[in-house]
């Protein structure tokens, strides 16, 4: 199937093209910021203004971390409600809770969910390469669970999501979680992650990347994770992991027009084979940040409703 005709046309019409990779990761990350500033506000859309709680919370061994929780109401002192950990995506280099579309879908995800969303701003690659945003993330769910009273959220309802990059260390934190202190996790949503380091799961089939867009690819890895012999572990690629029973029930989004879609779908087949329950959707029409373009894409639609669905069931 061809690239979504409605997404197609939108980006044509906008006429803004992507902005090309810089040296320096700061002007990096403004060139992103700037390119999703002028492009989310046309192809996707905003959320509900909710009330934000802002948290730093102290990691030991790595910068501190900001946690801003998006409550569906008001907090009140009697509120208990299901909580999910979100990690925004961005190659581990750039990104964060400051981006639109991340604010837009942690609002949506607490309205029509009726949970808080926590959405972490870990600290980014190549200033904190790996494990800086797993132990960030890490701690984060630790403090969670620990003032879950104070926060108004239930530490025996708590789920994680996670985008691209985000996704993989949602991944990785399960397997930290399971390895560390089994908090109840209920489920994990793994939107087009990278879950393979070595990129040996890569499906060359869904997309013919360039030269350029190759070497940009092991450079993000290479900023993340330096050490190769790191790639392999469980906690920089879940993929590779020896072991993956006793993980949370797992949702994964991948997209039709993105290489790591096979990282996903061959996560999902390896979590059904070693007990875990899963569910998989392949965004049919997609590149890998399709699903944030609601605006123009009922296919995009049609993902984020089933993501709000899969939250809904910490109610259950």
């Amino acid at each position: 199937m061809p690239l979504d005709a409605h997404l197609r046309t939108a980006l044509t019409a906008l006429g803004i093209p992507a902005p090309p990779v810089a040296d320096d990761p700061r002007e990096q990350r403004e060139r992103a910021l700037a390119y999703e500033q002028a492009v989310f506000p046309h192809l996707g859309r905003t959320g509900p203004r909710l009330p934000t709680r802002d948290h730093l919370v102290p990691v030991p061994g790595h910068p501190d971390v900001l946690v801003r929780l998006y409550y569906p109401r008001e907090p009140t002192a009697d509120l208990h409600l299901p909580v999910c950990l979100h990690f925004f995506g961005g190659g581990w280099r750039q990104g964060g809770i400051h981006h639109p579309s991340v604010d837009a879908h942690c609002a949506t995800r607490a309205a029509t969910a009726n949970i808080v969303v926590a959405a972490i701003s870990y600290a980014l690659a190549p200033e904190h390469p790996y494990p800086a945003a797993l132990e960030q993330g890490w701690a984060a769910l630790e403090w969670l669970v620990r003032e879950a009273g104070a926060l108004g959220v239930d530490p025996a309802r708590v789920a994680l999501s996670g985008q691209s990059a985000g996704g993989n260390l949602v991944a990785a934190l399960t397997h930290v979680n399971r390895d560390r202190a089994r908090h109840p996790l209920a489920l994990q949503l793994l939107e087009v992650p990278g879950l393979d380091l070595t990129l040996a799961h890569l499906d060359r089939d869904a997309l013919e990347l360039t030269a350029a867009q190759w070497a940009d690819l092991h450079r993000m890895i290479a900023d993340y994770v330096p050490r190769p012999e790191d790639r392999r572990s469980p906690y920089a690629s879940p993929l590779l992991a020896d072991d993956l029973h006793d993980l949370p029930p797992a949702y994964i989004l991948t997209a039709e027009y993105d290489p790591f879609r096979g990282d996903g779908e061959a996560y999902a087949a390896a979590l059904a084979a070693a007990g875990v329950p899963v569910a998989a959707l392949r965004l049919v029409g997609l590149p890998h940040d399709g699903g944030l373009y609601e605006r123009v894409s009922l296919t995009a639609r049609t993902a984020q409703a089933a993501v709000a669905a899969a939250l809904r069931t910490l109610h259950d």
